[in-house]
């Protein structure tokens, strides 16, 4: 595939709501990019809370060791599942009103949250490998590039995604190619601040950048898939959702058709 392609941005002030008109034009540039970044999507300090929560709770982790129930995923960087509890278990953060219409767009009415997690990269991680975070559903190389997304995962930075925190680097328009590796061209890395979103195709090429702080990377990672699709490969030794039963009982009952497939017991 010749000539770049961009990452488009949105700025969305204060969390507005996007006018539904403008939800086709959103859809064709993302379809195009299979990325595309959300800012202003939320208080820098709601984000703040979220961060101090996520300390709070899973700074265990935060060691350069195996752990049984994170995955390594690259030099320095676990991928820590999240529960659904606290501060996280809130509807601003799981079917946002400024990002879960557009997510509901590109999905269908059957979509459904397949994971919460965090992805940490340590203070020294390296680069990470470009890489597909699950394998193409058709690996055909005649299949049609115009097929439509079964797979998202919203980013939310919960420290500012830049040259010194670490970024994640994307080949834009990289879904449209069935290939075993990246393009030969020089992937896009760009800067998200707190308070924006991220969001990106399961089939894009993208690898993390090295943290050159002296502090932990955390980004939340929110998957949405379509119903039938269940990631069957960065889930072998942990969970994709963890939330209890009474953490159930305070999710609206407007949203829990997002996690009714994992519906926890005695719920």
């Amino acid at each position: 595939m010749s000539g770049a392609i961009e990452i488009p941005r949105i700025r969305t002030p204060g969390g507005a709501v996007i006018p539904e008109v403008l939800h086709g034009e959103i859809v064709h540039r993302f379809a195009d990019a299979g990325v595309m970044i959300f800012d202003d999507v939320w208080p820098v300090s709601q984000i703040a809370d979220l961060h101090a929560a996520y300390s709070a709770t899973y700074m265990y982790y935060h060691q350069d060791r195996e752990f049984a129930d994170a995955l390594a995923v690259g030099d320095k960087r676990k991928m820590i599942t999240i529960a659904i509890e606290g501060r996280f278990n809130d509807p601003d953060i799981f079917a946002n009103p400024t990002m879960f219409p557009i997510i509901r767009k590109l999905l269908g009415d059957d979509v459904i949250l397949g994971s919460f997690v965090s992805v940490t990269s340590l203070p020294g991680s390296l680069d990470q490998k470009p890489h597909l975070d699950m394998p193409l559903l058709f690996e055909a190389e005649g299949m049609s590039p115009e097929l439509p997304s079964h797979s998202l995962t919203l980013v939310i930075p919960l420290v500012d995604m830049n040259a010194t925190n670490g970024t994640t680097a994307f080949f834009p328009g990289s879904h449209k190619v069935v290939a075993d590796e990246p393009p030969d061209r020089a992937p896009v890395a760009p800067d998200v601040l707190v308070g924006s979103a991220l969001l990106f195709d399961a089939r894009v090429w993208h690898g993390g950048t090295p943290n050159r702080s002296t502090a932990p990377r955390p980004v939340l990672y929110s998957t949405y898939q379509r119903s039938w699709f269940r990631d069957t490969v960065n889930f072998l030794s942990q969970s994709p959702l963890v939330m209890d039963a009474t953490e159930w009982a305070k999710i609206p009952e407007q949203h829990r058709f997002l996690f009714d497939w994992a519906r926890p017991p005695q719920a």
